[in-house]
């Protein structure tokens, strides 16, 4: 017994994702444009016909998954293990300013995909372990039906490539989710499968640095909604 699909959503932007600022674990909420964002996502993810709703219990990703609900009326359940990653030190600084604290090369480190512990807490492995558990628990608790997960950028992608079965050091091939963009999989054994990834609500792609883009392992399709965008990567946290 498992879902069918599963959506995993990122949360609408903040005004920490739009001064780049590291949120981590801070309970920051939405923005003017992750509202707007939030409402666009859901109207277009009504389309995969969701059937149960999970999220992150930090209020940006509970407001992103409460816009879905009341797109659908379905409820919302809370797990705090979907929470993003324990950031420490680092949560409400710029990157500057953990460079100028002294952890550029821990910042450095974690940007080449080493399993680092990131503001001297939690370790990109510990999170893909967490955010994987919390994903099988709940499409494993329906029986079929499209499960939709909203959460955060690093705890949704470590948690998607440890269910995928990628060795760590293969990580970086995966970009991060934008705000508002999601990813479907299909929770199959032992790995489950990844379909697509880096999908966005026309309207409700956000600035992204020059050049990035959310990149999928060889083999994912680009099926989605009708009228969805691929989006570019934005910082994860």
């Amino acid at each position: 017994m498992t879902a069918r699909r599963v959506v995993v959503l990122r949360h609408g932007r903040t005004a920490h994702n739009h001064t780049r600022t590291w949120q981590g674990q801070l309970d920051v909420p939405l923005d003017e444009v992750g509202v707007l964002q939030a409402k666009v996502a859901a109207k277009a993810l009504l389309d995969l016909e969701p059937t149960a709703i999970v999220s992150s219990d930090l209020r940006r990703a509970s407001q992103t998954a409460d816009a879905l609900a009341g797109a659908t009326g379905l409820p919302v359940i809370l797990d705090h293990r979907l929470r993003e990653i324990d950031a420490g030190r680092w949560e409400g600084l710029t990157t500057e300013q953990i460079v100028a604290a002294g952890d550029g090369d821990v910042l450095a480190g974690w940007r080449r995909g080493e399993d680092v512990a990131v503001g001297g807490v939690e370790r990109p492995s510990d999170l893909g372990r967490r955010g994987g558990a919390a994903l099988l628990e709940h499409a494993d608790a329906l029986d079929g039906g499209t499960l939709v997960v909203v959460a955060h950028g690093a705890v949704l992608r470590t948690g998607v490539l440890t269910l995928l079965g990628v060795e760590q050091g293969r990580w970086q091939g995966l970009g991060s989710l934008d705000n508002c963009a999601w990813g479907t999989l299909v929770p199959l054994r032992p790995w489950w499968r990844l379909l697509t990834w880096g999908l966005t609500a026309p309207g409700a792609r956000t600035a992204a640095p020059p050049g990035a883009r959310a990149a999928a392992p060889p083999g994912a399709r680009a099926a989605a909604p009708p009228g969805a965008e691929v989006s570019a990567g934005s910082p994860a946290v």
